[in-house]
């Protein structure tokens, strides 16, 4: 399975802030993915992951970065640290989407930028991870966060990614592996169900429909 092929992501993210020789601190880098498509460019970048797990495979991954275990509720960094925060699709699984955001301007230095990716709860790839778990208030209490700040945000945009699957295998297992389930037939059959035609395409594609928010600090 590849997630975003052509990095869509990375264009739109270095497109509204500063990443070249830039200080970045990247709020719940999982796995490191979108961290390896920048991290060679900054002055330096640093995640933060709260699963020990994923922060092992990102530092793995990505060498030209420091992870640390930890959570974006309660930064260990000093104030006006970074030039760049960029929460990777995170800021919803925090318990105070509010003080999160909060966190994140304190080690903000002046005139940097705070960046919001979150998935759109309408996008392809969001839907078909509703049949584990429906997300859809948790990225709206997320939404409702940023817009709390101040003005609201500077800028809000929407993109699509594409993933390419070798087919509806592949599709299960990235399923039942990222959600840490073991297979199951209903499941199964419900994400054939919401493929519909294509869950005969070999390969198979999907497209993830992304929200980008940029903040001033």
């Amino acid at each position: 399975m590849l997630q975003d092929v052509e990095q869509i992501t990375r264009r739109r993210i270095t497109a509204r802030a500063r990443f070249h020789d830039a200080r970045i601190l990247e709020i719940g880098c999982g796995p490191g993915r979108v961290t390896a498509m920048y991290a060679d460019a900054t002055r330096m970048t640093i995640g933060v992951e709260p699963d020990p797990g994923e922060a092992i495979r990102a530092a793995q991954r990505v060498p030209d970065a420091c992870v640390a275990c930890a959570s974006g509720m309660a930064l260990p960094f000093r104030d006006n640290g970074f030039d760049v925060v960029l929460f990777t699709l995170s800021l919803h699984h925090h318990p105070d989407p509010v003080a999160a955001l909060d966190e994140a301007m304190r080690v903000l230095a002046p005139r940097g930028r705070v960046l919001v990716l979150e998935p759109e709860p309408d996008g392809e790839i969001q839907r078909l991870c509703n049949i584990f778990d429906n997300e859809d208030h948790l990225l709206e209490r997320a939404r409702s966060a940023v817009e709390q700040r101040g003005q609201g945000p500077l800028s809000r945009e929407s993109f699509h990614t594409h993933w390419v699957f070798e087919d509806l295998d592949d599709v299960c297992r990235y399923a039942f592996g990222y959600y840490d389930r073991p297979p199951d037939a209903a499941r199964r059959e419900a994400m054939r169900a919401f493929l519909g035609p294509r869950a005969h395409d070999r390969p198979l594609r999907m497209t993830d429909r992304l929200r980008l928010d940029c903040l001033a600090g």
